[in-house]
């Protein structure tokens, strides 16, 4: 299971940049080198932050409203 936001993002492995993972609400984010880890940090949180870009290529938070079944292709 997977953090799904508002807008339809999800929270995969392909959101990772050179940093690693970027999770976590605003002002008290965490970085997380590897997904599974950042994953698990989001599934012990009472809501799921995490940052992805949007379509214009600037990275903003967005938050999860459900968790989805999610199977890398």
């Amino acid at each position: 299971m997977v953090p799904q936001a508002r807008d339809g993002s999800v929270f995969v492995p392909s959101l990772g940049s050179r940093n690693g993972y970027t999770v976590g609400p605003k002002g008290d984010e965490r970085k997380f080198a590897g997904y599974d880890e950042a994953l698990a940090f989001l599934r012990s949180q009472p809501a799921a932050y995490w940052r992805r870009p949007n379509a214009q290529g600037n990275w903003g938070i967005v938050v999860g409203v459900r968790w989805i079944d999610w199977v890398e292709e």
